[in-house]
Formats: C-alpha cells, sequence, structure tokens
C-alpha cells in the first residue's frame, strides 16, 4: 500500500461542524469494514482486470478526482502497468478541491504517468442567461478524451450508482474492447472503506451532507452548475461559484 501523511478527507473551510460530526461517525464505519478480506479480493480481482485490459493495447485512466476514480488511479499505479492518468477538466465550473485531492494523490504516487486536458464548454451552464433546461448537452469527457492513447479507457463507472449502469454491466460486463470498469461491483461501503485502508485523499464534497441531509454515496464530484448537479447542494457549499445566477 501507499501510505500518506495527509488525512484521509481532504480538509475544508466548507465543511461545518454538523459535516465533520457526521463524517467522523462514518469513519468509524469505514475503519471497521477497512478489515474485511474482501478489500483484498476486491483489489486483486480489479488489478487483474487492468492487466489484461492493458495487454491488449494502448489505454489510459480517466480520472475526476472523486472518490472512485482515486481508487481507479491507485490500482493503476499497484498494476505497475505504464497507463497514463489523464484529467480533463472544465475550464471555468470545476470542483475547486480537486486540486487539492490531486496534489495529495501525486505526492504519494510520484512514478505514476500524468496528464491534464482543459475542457471548454461550447453550451451555456445551468443559470447563464442562454441556459434552458431542454437544451442540448455537451459530452464534455467524450470531446476531450476521445483520441487520446488509442481512446481505450479505464474508469471509476460502478453498476450501483444508477439503474442505467447496473443494466450496462449486465450486458457488458467488465470490460469490452474499448472500455475497462474494473471496480464495477463495488457497493459504496466497500468503497469508502478501500480509501480508509489505503490512505488515499478523499475529496471534501462526501462530508459535505448538510451534516447528513445528503447520502455521500449519492454525491457526486463534477464540474458545477451542469445538468448533472444538484443545485441546492452546489448553491449551500459553492456559492462563489453561483454568485451572481440568480436564484430558480
Amino acid at each position: 500500500s501507499f501510505l500518506s501523511e495527509d488525512a484521509v478527507l481532504i480538509d475544508s473551510p466548507r465543511l461545518t461542524p454538523a459535516d465533520r460530526a457526521r463524517w467522523a461517525e462514518l469513519e468509524h464505519y469505514d475503519d471497521a469494514l477497512s478489515g474485511d478480506p474482501m478489500l483484498g479480493r476486491l483489489e486483486a480481482r480489479a488489478v487483474a482486470e487492468i492487466d489484461r485490459f492493458a495487454a491488449a493495447g494502448e489505454c489510459f485512466a480517466g480520472i475526476s478526482w472523486g472518490k472512485d476514480s482515486v481508487i481507479v488511479a491507485h490500482l493503476v499505479a499497484l498494476s505497475g502497468g505504464d497507463i497514463p492518468l489523464v484529467w480533463a477538466r472544465a475550464d471555468r465550473a470545476e470542483s475547486p478541491e480537486c486540486d487539492q485531492v490531486r496534489d495529495a494523490f501525486l505526492r504519494t504516487h510520484p512514478d505514476v504517468r500524468y496528464e491534464e486536458h482543459v475542457y471548454r464548454w461550447r453550451v451555456p451552464l445551468r443559470g447563464d442567461l442562454e441556459w434552458r433546461g431542454d437544451q442540448p448537452g455537451q459530452d464534455a469527457l467524450a470531446d476531450t478524451l476521445d483520441g487520446l492513447h488509442g481512446s481505450r479507457r479505464i474508469t471509476g463507472i460502478r453498476a450501483a450508482e444508477s439503474g442505467g449502469r447496473r443494466m450496462s454491466a449486465r450486458v457488458h460486463g467488465i470490460a469490452t474492447a474499448a472500455s475497462c470498469r474494473p471496480i464495477l461491483h463495488w457497493t459504496d461501503q466497500q468503497v469508502f472503506a478501500y480509501l480508509h485502508r489505503e490512505d488515499l485523499p478523499v475529496h471534501p464534497a462526501y462530508a459535505m451532507s448538510g451534516g447528513g441531509t445528503w447520502d455521500r454515496g449519492r454525491l457526486r464530484v463534477h464540474a458545477l452548475r451542469t445538468e448533472v448537479g444538484d443545485e441546492a447542494w452546489e448553491r449551500r457549499y459553492w456559492p462563489e461559484v453561483w454568485a451572481g445566477v440568480a436564484a430558480p
């Protein structure tokens, strides 16, 4: 394991005393589950899937610095393969704490290949004067990552996150010729327990729970002010990103 001098949860002044208290409760649970031997078996299977996928041709791991992609980055490092970690970051709406997660991870994994690519929005962001709820979206990740390193991608997608992903898991399994999802069948509990066990940096968004109002397993690290986010949650914790944008 790569041990970190950083606390697992990246600190943030956005966290309230109630958020910190709730996280401390959940951390006791994570600590208890971190001793489950199943985590070691899950790790070994995931690394084996990454090795098989990489052996078939050039590829990369797409990283967002959310909880799942941090695990994938760590598993890629464990695999020992020459697989670049690639972050496609938004130019004006990225969660600002992602940089802290990135820096904490790279301090303890200095030998990984790492690169960043900035993507720019061709469509209005939520709250812009031109934004409409029914407007066509932009697949910014595809725009940015397609064509890189053979376009074969390792991701942190998990079946537990949505019905569509569960259906995809049943149809396509963990890997196809173009993609590999090594933690596809991990549960939310296993993800947080593994992060705790490996002392991996955790984005503070997962503790921004309104003192437990929001389930940390349902919170997401992604570009802010997009259609996939929870506007009320974003306005509460990143008011500066929403400054000047009228409330609905």
